[in-house]
């Protein structure tokens, strides 16, 4: 059966009914004209509910909003960290293969430049290249462009900057073990300036490759604006105790929350950074506190993962 279209009055008229407190009816609807009823109400409403028609004593429309607005203001604060991280990951990246590939031209179009059990993988991300290649080539503001026309040849470096973290990941996940090995080693200072414990070979390819991923599922989930809230990674990321063990975290839990991915970023990121994205969460989940009435802050810190009254640990210093 086709849902039907609701006029504005209708939408408020049926949260009203379902015993949602609007107090302030003109801002509600303005709010759901701009931001949609499906985003605000079907997303963040049902954790106001003790049934799937009706809300809980007290729930108001702007404790739902100000739901829906802290994850707004989360998913930007993480997407720009997975920038950083992308960021960091490219010219480390790039360094290493263009070490390992000096005197090559357009080694990334090569086969042989990538692990050879991984060919048909590689296979896709040299089209990949080729692809952006076809459409910058010809484009005068393009440094393709310039590099092609000046040199006759396109560095790594350069390129690389086309990719997104997708692309990236795959890219990295395809080389060669010895560029492979290079490149979590290049990682470990990261680790060592948030925690003051070397890593040394302990941060393999895999546990690095593993934690690539789930960023990037929890940088999609922000870019695509989708609910971070009890988003779940498809996979476990690998379990490394010299990080995991700070945070009371067994080889045998569950490691896919973005509470588990956001410990994870301390691998990538500086020191700087990393504090920032702590305390500007911490501040964003306080403030969020703030504004809850009818339910608690620990069922969010439950949905996402966190340890409960997270937000009333100290800030880290920056």
């Amino acid at each position: 059966m086709q849902k039907q279209f609701k006029t504005l009055d209708e939408q408020i008229s049926l949260l009203k009914e379902r015993g949602l407190i609007i107090p302030d009816t003109n801002k509600a609807k303005r709010y759901l004209l701009t931001s949609n009823y499906y985003n605000i109400i079907n997303g963040y409403g049902k954790y106001f509910q003790d049934s799937p028609d009706h809300y809980v004593t007290g729930a108001s429309f702007n404790e739902i909003c100000s739901l829906y607005f802290f994850e707004e203001e989360i998913k930007k604060t993480v997407f720009n960290a997975a920038l950083q991280i992308e960021h960091h990951l490219k010219s480390i990246v790039a360094y290493r293969f263009a070490e390992q590939y000096r005197d090559q031209k357009y080694a990334f179009l090569n086969p042989s430049s990538y692990n050879p059990r991984k060919l048909s993988d590689a296979c896709r991300t040299i089209n990949k290249f080729s692809n952006i290649l076809k459409i910058n080539i010809n484009d005068r503001t393009s440094s393709i462009y310039h590099y092609v026309s000046t040199y006759q040849n396109i560095p790594i470096w350069v390129i690389i900057d086309h990719l997104d973290f997708g692309g990236l990941y795959h890219f990295i996940k395809e080389l060669p073990d010895q560029i492979l090995n290079k490149i979590a080693s290049d990682l470990t200072p990261f680790f060592f300036d948030n925690n003051g414990i070397t890593l040394g070979q302990r941060f393999t390819p895999t546990i690095m490759l593993s934690f690539m991923k789930n960023i990037l599922e929890i940088r999609n989930v922000c870019a695509h604006n989708k609910r971070l809230i009890e988003f779940n990674c498809h996979a476990d990321a690998k379990y490394l105790s010299e990080l995991h063990d700070q945070y009371s975290i067994t080889a045998s839990e569950d490691r896919k929350s973005f509470y588990n991915t956001f410990i994870i970023m301390q691998c990538f990121l500086s020191k700087t950074e990393f504090c920032i994205l702590n305390n500007t969460l911490r501040k964003r989940f306080k403030n969020l506190n703030n504004d809850l009435n009818t339910i608690s802050i620990n069922d969010i810190f439950l949905k996402m993962g966190f340890p409960e009254n997270w937000q009333l640990r100290s800030p880290l210093p920056q």
